[in-house]
């Protein structure tokens, strides 16, 4: 909800746009982008394992803004492929497995939690490749999907909470898992709307 709202706002994108002439400047390109952010990510989540909650949550907001920026870098200064479009989702993977690892580690009354919340990952990822797969690529980005009620920001937003709130982590988990579940069906709500004039085979 909070990536579709903030995509739409001129400052927001302006400001996006400053950022990422300014690394393709430097040098840095779109692929580069998104490996520093995964970097940035894995090590928030060695940070949190750690016990170093601040270093962790900088970290993170670095891996997220760096993820915000690599399209942008691909789009507007070099040019976009369907390989770096990949290896920008599997990568925000990787960074959710090491960050959400990472909390849980020190926190044995969190695993449970943790794990029901990754089973609902692993859902909500498997209807936003269905969905993308069967409904023809319009914008942009290379890989597109419908919005939903959590998308990449709620969950970098949860993330620190969950950090700095461990006390409440099993309840923050069990919520966000919710919201997952609800954008899921939200996504196949979509999916069927759109596909629903298909003709039959």
């Amino acid at each position: 909800m909070l990536d579709t709202i903030l995509s739409r706002s001129r400052t927001t994108r302006h400001i996006q746009f400053a950022l990422a002439g300014a690394l393709f400047r430097l040098g840095l390109g779109a692929n580069g982008a998104t490996i520093l952010s995964v970097v940035a990510g894995v090590i928030a989540g060695v940070a949190f394992a750690r016990g170093s909650t601040i270093p962790g949550v900088l970290l993170l907001g670095t891996s997220a803004l760096l993820d915000a920026v690599d399209g942008t870098i691909a789009r507007e200064f070099a040019a976009a492929t369907l390989l770096g479009g990949i290896l920008d989702l599997c990568s925000d993977r990787l960074v959710e497995i090491a960050v959400i690892i990472g909390i849980s580690w020190r926190r044995p009354e969190l695993y449970f939690p943790a794990l029901i919340l990754a089973g609902s990952w692993y859902l909500n990822i498997t209807v936003f490749l269905a969905t993308g797969a069967a409904v023809e690529r319009r914008g942009l980005k290379l890989i597109d999907y419908p919005p939903g009620l959590v998308e990449r920001t709620e969950l970098v937003i949860f993330f620190v909470v969950l950090a700095l709130l461990s006390q409440f982590g099993p309840w923050l988990c069990y919520a966000y898992t919710g919201l997952e579940l609800i954008t899921a069906a939200q996504r196949l709500l979509f999916a069927r709307r759109l596909l629903s004039g298909e003709p039959k085979p």
